[in-house]
């Protein structure tokens, strides 16, 4: 049911937080050890000004936030994005557009000048907050709100123009409202450096060389009791996948992914030569997509567009690269996000033939119905630097394009360029590659990346029936009557084809045999991950 206008009131108590339960596992967790990550380089250490991964890799260890996502044995699942306690012990809705958080009392910034431990008062998240909707690229997921006040040292309110579902997760998301001490602008300037990286969070930045490593100690002032497990983190920069393999069979990573995925044909090798590492199996949010122009000729032609869905074998592919495993239909909304996605056997089975069907007939008829039966050259943006298997989808989304007649030519970019061109649409007619790792709400893949003139908008979609959709979804409080018009999109965007889907396989999660403890979490959380892991060696 809606909230009503009287009092609608949420509270969740530090109790749920179970901040220090012992681990569900038998064993009784052995303290110290460094837990070796590889990365790539991160563009920058500031948390509120890069929307990437990279960066958020680096900063989620340090940084704490108001609430967060539960780790470890807390979760039930990789998808479980209940909101808990961080910073605010609790928090309640007086209104539905009116959310006040009760901070905790003595939590402390790591010791690091300018601030040397100090507490972190609801100054701090104001400062923080702000900070975060005038610098970050993802400041839209915060733009509802129209007031952050601070009413005592322990106590903010956020005042909202209109009723936002996705609020708790947003803040919870390690890639957004990183919390910082309110002097941080005005000591560093340049928030890329090991000693601007002051956060609340289970681990302190010591050193970081660039092309090297990040080196992370145990914050011994962390405000649950007796976590981290590990004495430090590293981070260690390696790009190549092959040498992380490499890397993690020596025994010199815990794992040979950042967030230890590994393709299918990685994982079943891994375990063959290496029987020893732990590997499980599970579908993460993520999708893989194919975006065009589609506010330009030839792409604003929904026939061109379909003809394009229809080029891509997407069973063949998933059988040549994925042994038969994950989901054929990876969009609008992930396959892992069960309790959001409306999988294509539920949509009419016309439109859903632009979701998973092939016809090299079909699609070519369409193209000449469409004025350009001999086809037309598209560049394919891309940057090379994704892991397996988007080499082997890049050539054959080329080849599948040359099969109906368009002239597809790969356009590789470096990663700076392509983030750009992807984030604001200025690339030239079509792009592909993965998206939403790292996401926890399903407005991630919807508002944002189909609404009229947002940044994500890799398309340039301007559907007005779509943009009321979108924003009647957003504003639905009551979870059920939300997903409701979350499966009425996905209806409505099967056969509109925006964007061309491809087959997601699922993730093979790997460990060195000595890691206890880890378990995988969907969103950008590594010091999460990592919060309650422990070494038993």
């Amino acid at each position: 049911m809606r909230p009503s206008r009287r009092l609608f009131t949420v509270l969740i108590v530090a109790a749920l937080m179970a901040a220090g339960a012992a681990p569900a596992a038998a064993q009784t967790p052995k303290r110290g050890g460094i837990f070796h990550v590889p990365a790539p380089e991160p563009p920058s250490l500031d948390p509120h000004q890069i929307a990437g991964f990279s960066t958020h890799l680096y900063a989620s260890p340090v940084y704490g936030h108001l609430v967060r996502f539960p780790a470890g044995p807390e979760a039930k699942d990789s998808a479980d994005h209940r909101i808990m306690p961080d910073i605010a012990e609790k928090w309640e809705y007086t209104t539905p557009t009116t959310l006040v958080f009760t901070l905790r009392k003595g939590i402390r910034f790591h010791k690091k000048p300018p601030v040397n431990g100090r507490e972190v008062t609801a100054e701090d998240v104001k400062f923080s907050l702000e900070r975060f909707r005038a610098k970050s690229p993802l400041r839209s997921r915060l733009e509802p709100v129209q007031s952050i006040d601070v009413l005592d040292r322990y106590t903010v309110r956020l005042v909202l123009r209109e009723p936002f579902a996705p609020l708790l997760n947003h803040l919870a998301n390690p890639a957004h409202c990183a919390i910082m001490p309110r002097e941080i602008d005005d000591k560093f300037k340049d928030l890329n450096t090991p000693e601007a990286m002051i956060g609340t969070g289970p681990f302190v930045l010591r050193t970081y060389e660039r092309g090297v490593r990040a080196v992370y100690e145990r914050n011994p002032d962390y405000h649950m009791p007796g976590l981290p497990y590990l004495d430090g983190l590293s981070i260690d920069i390696v790009p190549d996948q092959a040498a992380r393999l490499s890397l993690l069979r020596a025994g010199k990573l815990q794992l040979a992914h950042w967030w230890g995925w590994l393709t299918p044909e990685e994982g079943r090798a891994l375990k063959r030569t290496n029987p020893e590492m732990v590997i499980s199996t599970q579908m993460v949010v993520d999708l893989a997509h194919i975006y065009m122009r589609t506010d330009q000729p030839p792409f604003n032609d929904v026939r061109v567009r379909r003809a394009v869905a229809l080029a891509i074998d997407r069973k063949a592919w998933r059988d040549a690269l994925h042994f038969g495993e994950g989901c054929l239909d990876s969009g609008p909304v992930p396959c892992s996000m069960t309790e959001w996605k409306l999988t294509a056997e539920k949509i009419d089975p016309a439109k859903a033939r632009y979701l998973t069907g092939y016809d090299v007939q079909e699609a070519k008829r369409l193209l000449a119905e469409a004025g350009v039966p001999r086809g037309f050259p598209t560049p394919i943006h891309h940057w090379p630097g994704f892991a397996p298997p988007w080499r082997s989808y890049y050539d054959l989304v080329a080849e599948s394009l040359n099969t109906i007649g368009l002239g597809a030519e790969l356009r590789p970019e470096d990663i700076g360029k392509y983030n750009t061109m992807t984030f604001v649409g200025k690339y030239d007619k079509m792009g592909m590659g993965p998206t939403g790792a790292g996401e926890t709400e399903v407005d991630s893949f919807l508002h944002e990346m189909f609404y009229t003139g947002v940044p994500r908008n890799r398309s340039r979609v301007a559907d007005p029936e779509l943009d009321r959709l979108l924003l009647a979804q957003r504003r639905e409080l009551d979870a059920a009557k939300r997903r409701e018009i979350v499966h009425e999109i996905q209806r409505y965007l099967a056969d509109k084809a925006y964007y061309i889907y491809l087959p997601i396989p699922p993730q093979y999660i790997s460990h060195a045999p000595a890691v206890k403890g880890f378990k995988h979490h969907d969103g950008y959380a590594l010091g999460l991950l990592v919060m309650r892991t422990w070494l038993d060696k």
